[in-house]
């Protein structure tokens, strides 16, 4: 019996189609390069290049769209400012474009791979063809596509002869003394014909002040400082790196000369006994920047962050050691006022435990992280609601912008009607309005998802703050103690109590909510004591001339923004019903939580965003 194939229809495999123009008209961006500013200032290539392709061009009867170069490009990469132009052009008008023309391959491309790779998806992908109009190959056949890339290997090849010879002419220099490389901070080059000498300047005049006062071992900080004060801009690091370089005691020391040394040819800054004696200062200090450092000890997490309440001095700490009769010695740590005569110690286990109770004031408590989330996604909602309309009539002007450069540059190229002077006062113009739209678009953009993310994220935080604190490494303790208290805290030894003048605007409200207790639902009194400040206007029940206050309180309350127009409650009557059944459930979790948002709205889009900004430097704490 005889197979249908028919039924199989839908199984059969054809062969992928190259890209092919739907017109017959051949028309090329051209394409002009040389590899150096010295060659860009002294020669007439880029002129000549352009000559001899615009000759070739009238001759095959090329139709030419655009220029592209001009200037001084290394075609080891293909990661060139034009040629990346010109690829970009050929992508958006892939319907024109026929060719690529050069004066020589070479001008194209000497990446030997990538430039086959490239040309391959050039013929393929958008039926570009390259020509080079001194050595011109036909590339519809597979012999004169392996003739190309032929050509672009020996780019390369040629590429890497002249790195060879380069490379080993540089090694030279070197065992003869010849620094042939860009000379570290404190030297200039001056050339005199044919001559080139490395000598000191005035920057490296003042160095040569901190080789001094490093060899009478000062330390790397006040270096710094008399450095900065002399005018001259160093970090630490590269101050270090400095001291170990021997280049400025007149030696030569590079990978090129794999392990050995030269004397060098360029002034000395310092003399090798200077350096060598630097060299001992900072092997004693046993420090690559000639100070020793200390592990912090776990003990003293609040050394310094915690200030005496009598003086203002901050703790530091000391360790008291008592040897038993069984022989063993035992250790005990202790806060200590640096002020003489204040005699405010502490044991560090006590002060540490009631530095814990205190984080908890401003720990969020669980069961008010559903309901806050709740309100907060609301508020973020309706905030951003504004910045979203205004993105998008951004970019709808952002599309305008680019149908006209795009209509402007076809007028210019391939029709002609433009006038050179009048397309780029035009092209400037246009281009200025799409630069300040794009500026306006990365301003507006923050997407409200990851704002909810990390927001719901920073909460989640904040409700293990003290547990965090105590498992925390030093360093970690540190930073998360800072960013709560900004100003540190100070400590009543008596009472065995905080205290701080500043907290972070985030953590404040906090500790208003958590000091709501379930008894004060029932107490207009109490309830308004703590919330007085905080609390917008009356919500479900207004308050009455009989009240104690102007404010609703207990299960009357409801935020401003939850009785508006826009707010949830007002979305349709079973939304409103189902919240304040929840109200009536846990009125006054929901309270609590409800007064956050219209506190922090504001200060929170600061803080999120230079979250964003800073890498979440905050969340990465933990």
């Amino acid at each position: 019996m005889k197979t249908n194939f028919d039924l199989f229809h839908q199984w059969s495999k054809r062969t992928p189609v190259k890209y092919v123009k739907t017109s017959d008209e051949k028309v090329a961006v051209v394409y002009t390069r040389v590899s150096s500013k010295e060659q860009y200032d002294t020669n007439l290539s880029l002129d000549w290049q352009k000559k001899a392709i615009d000759e070739f061009a009238i001759r095959a009867t090329i139709k030419t769209a655009a220029y592209f170069g001009g200037t001084y490009e290394s075609a080891k990469t293909d990661g060139r400012k034009e040629f990346l132009r010109m690829l970009d052009y050929i992508k958006k008008n892939k319907e024109k474009v026929t060719h690529v023309l050069v004066y020589l391959l070479d001008r194209f491309s000497r990446s030997g791979d990538g430039a086959m790779r490239l040309s391959k998806e050039l013929r393929e992908k958008y039926g570009v063809t390259i020509i080079a109009v001194t050595q011109p190959i036909d590339t519809s056949n597979p012999g004169g596509v392996f003739q190309q890339n032929l050509q672009f290997l020996f780019s390369q090849y040629d590429n890497e002869l002249r790195r060879q010879r380069a490379m080993a002419g540089i090694k030279e220099h070197l065992e003869q003394g010849i620094w042939c490389k860009r000379p570290p901070m404190g030297y200039s080059v001056i050339k005199e014909g044919k001559e080139r000498r490395i000598v000191v300047n005035e920057t490296g005049k003042k160095l040569r002040k901190a080789f001094e006062w490093k060899a009478q071992g000062i330390k790397n900080d006040q270096i710094l400082q008399r450095l900065q004060a002399m005018g001259v801009e160093i970090y630490k690091q590269k101050l270090s790196m400095m001291f170990s370089n021997p280049f400025y005691c007149g030696v030569i020391a590079d990978k090129m000369l794999n392990g050995k040394l030269a004397e060098g040819t360029h002034e000395k800054l310092i003399s090798p006994e200077v350096f060598l004696q630097i060299h001992q200062v900072r092997a004693a200090a046993k420090g690559k920047y000639g100070v020793t450092h200390k592990k912090e000890n776990e003990q003293y997490p609040l050394k310094l962050f915690m200030k005496c309440e009598n003086c203002g001095i901050g703790y530091t700490g000391y360790v008291v050691k008592k040897k038993y009769k069984s022989g063993k010695v035992g250790k005990f740590h202790y806060y200590k006022c640096r002020s003489k005569g204040c005699n405010c110690n502490k044991n560090t286990e006590e002060v540490n435990k009631d530095f814990v109770g205190f984080l908890k004031d401003y720990t969020l408590l669980e069961h008010l992280l559903p309901p806050l989330l709740y309100h907060m996604n609301h508020v973020f909602d309706k905030h951003y609601e504004s910045a979203a309309k205004q993105q998008k009539l951004c970019k709808d002007n952002l599309a305008d912008i680019e149908k006209k450069i795009s209509a402007l540059e076809d007028d210019f190229y391939l029709d002609k009607k433009v006038p050179e002077d009048t397309y780029f006062r035009l092209r400037s113009k246009l281009g200025d309005q799409r630069t300040k739209i794009q500026e306006e678009i990365s301003n507006l953009d923050i997407e409200n998802s990851n704002l909810k993310t990390y927001f719901e994220w920073g909460m989640t935080i904040s409700t293990k703050l003290a547990t965090s604190w105590h498992s925390s490494d030093v360093p970690t303790k540190e930073k998360l103690q800072k960013l709560i208290f900004p100003e540190g805290v100070t400590y009543n030894r008596e009472k065995e109590q905080f205290l701080t003048s500043k907290i972070n605007f985030v953590f404040a409200p906090i500790a208003a909510l958590n000091s709501i207790t379930g008894g004060d639902k029932e107490k207009q009194d109490g309830i308004n004591a703590v919330l007085s400040n905080w609390v917008g206007q009356t919500g479900f029940e207004p308050a009455t001339s009989s009240s104690r206050t102007t404010h609703a309180t207990g299960l009357r309350y409801c935020p401003k923004f939850l009785a508006s127009s826009g707010s949830p409650l007002a979305r349709g009557p079973d939304l409103r019903r189902d919240l304040e059944n929840q109200l009536l459930l846990r009125r006054n979790d929901f309270l609590r939580a409800a007064l956050l948002p219209e506190i922090l709205i504001f200060g929170l889009q600061i803080y999120l965003k230079s979250i964003l900004l800073n890498k979440l430097r905050f969340f990465q704490l933990f």
